[in-house]
This record gives structure tokens, C-alpha cells and sequence, in this order.
């Protein structure tokens, strides 16, 4: 049984998280209020996004927050409590938690996010062209803005326009987007490139980087953050790169081929190995296809 001083707080704690997420719901008071229904429509997909992923991290923080407080663990109490607030505000939650339940709500929390404002920047590309037409230029200006601002949430910079899950293949001078799976690619030298940003979650110090299967003469050249990588051989025969994240970044930008000419004939799907972890496919939800 909780002790009433444990029990006082965690009131308190529910308190404060109640406040925030009634405040949090009107998503900022410099939110643009849109005049045109697509843009409001779009508006309001993302808001219930939001709110849905918002109400599941904080159900899932407020369990953990239990636990914390009825161990006696305040430290991580007010770290749980730190992250409802933000979860509650519908930012993204910085928390470094150690529980495995903890990083896994987080992350996906942070899917979530990226998703809604993917589609959010999707919704509001043909509600800018309606009102551009129809010479509202205000209303054109800010949905702009709106866009600009998911922008560089979604990748540092610039995107394609359409903040697909996947990287971005140009081959032999034609774009599409890459679900990260096996293709062929023709056996002759067919410039190809693979490009995009790598979500990050967790405390990550390394990454391996490899291709499941590849053949030909040649091999893609990784160039991660800009830097090219040298490739390392594992078990005799599979070549891959190791790179270490910027400090507090939470994503990489990725480029494969570049200016070589490829001549693999089989490639993909990519795989990663985290902190010296086993090799995994990397998830579609952590490509982000950008410029």
C-alpha cells in the first residue's frame, strides 16, 4: 500500500498532467485557424492524431508512474512526470528512460507523431493549391507556413513533398519511393541512388549498416551526415559500415550510390545493428524519404 506522502504526490502529479493536457488541447494558441474547409479538415485529422498518441503515452507514463512512486523511486517518478507533460502537449518526449515498457511507449509515441505530421503536411498540399487558385493569399501564406514548419520537423530540411515512410530511389534518372525491400536492379552500370533520413530512438552510440542480400561487381557507397564510410567485411564475405549519430541526434541522413555507377544485380533490403545488436530490417517507420 502506497504511504500517504506517496499518495499525496502521485495526486499531485495527476493533477498537473489533467491541467496539461486540458491546456494542451487547443494545440497552441498561434495554431493558424484556417478559413478553407480542406485545410481545416486536415487540421483536424492531425489534432485527433495527435490527441489519440498523446492519450496512449500518457495512460501508459501514468501506469509506470505508479509503479516509480509505490518502489519509492522518485527520481524516475519525475522523469515519467517530466515526459506526460510534454506527451501531453503533443511534443515530442525527450525523456532517456532506462525500462525497456518506458522506451518502447516512447518510441512509439514518437511514430505516431511523425505519422500524423506526415499526413498533415500530405492533407494540406492540395488545400494550398484550392486556395492559391481562388487568389486568397493569406489564407495561401499560411497554410503555407503551416507546411514549412512540418517540414523541418519531419526532416531537418527539405522533403519530397509527400513525407512517404521509405527511402527515395532514383534509378537511371527516375524517382519513386524504396519500401526497403528486395529489388533488382539491371546488370549493367545503371547510376542508382537510395537516399533519405534514419529515425533514431534511444541511446545509440553505433550503428551497423548492410544490405540482407546483394550481388554484383560492385557495392553501393554509403554516405551517412555527408561523410562517406568505409566498408568492413563480416564473416568473410558480407561488407557493411559502421556510424556513429551525431550528439543528441535523433536521425541520420542516409545516401547510397551517389556518384558510382551500380552494378549489383540483387539489393536490399537494408539492415541495421544498433549498440552491437543483432542484425534486424530496418522498419519502414524509421525511413523518412527526403531531398
Amino acid at each position: 500500500m502506497n504511504s500517504p506522502a506517496a499518495s499525496l504526490l502521485l495526486s499531485v502529479f495527476r493533477i498537473i498532467t489533467i491541467l496539461a493536457l486540458g491546456a494542451s488541447l487547443g494545440f497552441g494558441a498561434d495554431e493558424p485557424a484556417f478559413k478553407s474547409p480542406a485545410a481545416a479538415r486536415a487540421q483536424a485529422r492531425f489534432r485527433q492524431s495527435v490527441t489519440a498518441a498523446s492519450k496512449r503515452l500518457v495512460e501508459e507514463l501514468d501506469r509506470n508512474l505508479a509503479y516509480a512512486m509505490k518502489s519509492g523511486a522518485l527520481e524516475e517518478a519525475n522523469q515519467i512526470n517530466a515526459a506526460k507533460q510534454q506527451a501531453a502537449a503533443g511534443t515530442p518526449v525527450t525523456a532517456d528512460f532506462k525500462r525497456v515498457s518506458l522506451i518502447s511507449a516512447r518510441d512509439q509515441y514518437r511514430d505516431s507523431l511523425t505519422a500524423a505530421k506526415g499526413q498533415y503536411f500530405r492533407d494540406l498540399e492540395p488545400a494550398l493549391r484550392e486556395v492559391t487558385k481562388a487568389g486568397d493569399l493569406q489564407q495561401a501564406n499560411a497554410i503555407d507556413a503551416a507546411r514549412k514548419a512540418l517540414e523541418s520537423d519531419l526532416a531537418d530540411g527539405k522533403i519530397t513533398g509527400k513525407v512517404e515512410n521509405g527511402l527515395v530511389l532514383t534509378l537511371d534518372g527516375k524517382r519513386s519511393i524504396w519500401e526497403n525491400k528486395a529489388i533488382k536492379l539491371p546488370p549493367k552500370k545503371t547510376p542508382v541512388t537510395l537516399e533519405g533520413v534514419l529515425l533514431l530512438s534511444g541511446k545509440i552510440r553505433t550503428i551497423k549498416l548492410r544490405t540482407a542480400q546483394a550481388s554484383g561487381s560492385e557495392r553501393l557507397k554509403f554516405i551517412v551526415d555527408g561523410k562517406p564510410c568505409e566498408f568492413l567485411l563480416e564473416g568473410g564475405q558480407h561488407r557493411y559500415v559502421v556510424v556513429t549519430p551525431l550528439p543528441g541526434s535523433d536521425k541520420m541522413r542516409l545516401r547510397l550510390g551517389d556518384s558510382i555507377a551500380a552494378n549489383e544485380w540483387m539489393f536490399g533490403p537494408l539492415e541495421w545493428a544498433i549498440n552491437d545488436g543483432k542484425w534486424r530490417t530496418i522498419p519502414l517507420h524509421s525511413m523518412i524519404a527526403v531531398d
